[in-house]
């Protein structure tokens, strides 16, 4: 792992706690309700009502974390009644075929859980991909020779002695942001917001992700090197790549602007109720900006949608609700 990921890690931890200490009695209970975030919750704080739906707000949203199947580490199996763990197993069960059959995370595969006509199908999808993997002759590091065969090991060496020959170019050829047709290398990661659903790029351009994957882009970090290629990223320190939509800015220019600030701009993504782009720039919800969904229009009543401002507040012109956010 990368220091700089480490870092990153270490600072978010700390904002939050410092974040826990200045939240007022309302905040609080709030965040609480949401049932999210159980650590960022003073219990002390609540009454013993408060303390009962806080309870059942927590129950909700570890069913919502167990049903998904993809996180059977985050999920409390002692919450959930005997119906309910048998519905989680079983999406657990589908959620690790969907990961097995894709072949590319052997090691996230509980092979244990696969039939054996699963495990063939399986196992062929590992073989497949590991040699593509191999063929691309630029990650020789993540190939699992010993399932080659001899000749597809002779293929796979010729395919390094070609990437090694790309990747020995003068400094001086290297050039940033080079784009070569629908295609634009020599970028990196400025920011993942949304639990990977919104991306930054250092070239100014911000890209909202399709929902399918989050899963990996939640653990890309800022100065990962990237391809921007034919509506996706290509994460090429992670060997990976996310479906995405252009939103603002870049290399393939800006997304169009919003309507008149007469009729609202519109909520081009919405992420977990915190995290917002709005009219190309990116906004943070102080606790939770709940019912704010994209495609939403908003008012700024304070702050502006250029995000030259500290914070701002939100009029939801659908809802009607109000809520607070911090400009970026």
């Amino acid at each position: 792992m990368k220091p700089l990921r480490l870092l990153g890690i270490g600072l978010l931890v700390t904002s939050a706690a410092v974040g826990n200490a200045q939240t007022s009695p309302e905040q609080n209970l709030q965040s609480c309700l949401s049932g999210r975030y159980p650590a960022l919750c003073d219990h002390s704080a609540l009454t013993a009502e408060q303390l009962k739906q806080v309870q059942n707000a927590g129950n909700r949203e570890n069913l919502k974390v167990c049903m998904t199947g993809r996180y059977p580490a985050l999920c409390n199996h002692a919450k959930l009644t005997p119906d309910q763990s048998a519905s989680v197993k079983e999406a657990e069960k589908l959620e690790n075929l969907r990961v097995c059959s894709e072949g590319r995370y052997p090691a996230l595969c509980n092979h244990g859980m696969l039939s054996p006509d699963e495990l063939g199908r399986v196992r062929r999808a590992e073989e497949s991909e590991n040699l593509r993997t191999c063929m691309d002759g630029r990650f020789s590091a993540t190939c699992n020779h010993s399932l080659l065969t001899p000749e597809q090991a002779k293929a796979m060496a010729t395919a390094e002695a070609a990437a090694s020959a790309r990747t020995t170019l003068p400094a001086a050829g290297r050039v940033h942001g080079r784009q070569s047709g629908d295609c634009k290398s020599g970028l990196s990661i400025e920011s993942v917001e949304g639990d990977g659903k919104i991306i930054k790029i250092d070239d100014g351009s911000m890209w909202e992700v399709d929902d399918v994957d989050t899963v990996d882009t939640a653990l890309w970090m800022a100065v990962d090197d990237v391809v921007l290629c034919n509506g996706k990223i290509i994460n090429t320190d992670e060997n990976e790549s996310a479906e995405v939509t252009q939103l603002s800015g870049g290399a393939f220019g800006g997304g169009e602007a919003s309507a008149s600030s007469r009729s609202g701009y519109a909520i081009e993504a919405s992420a977990n109720d915190e995290t917002f782009v709005i009219n190309g720039e990116l906004f943070k919800a102080k606790t939770y900006c709940f019912n704010f969904d994209k495609g939403d229009r908003v008012k700024f009543v304070q702050g502006s949608p250029l995000g030259a401002c500290v914070s701002a507040t939100l009029l939801n012109l659908r809802s009607g609700k109000v809520c607070e956010v911090w400009c970026e």
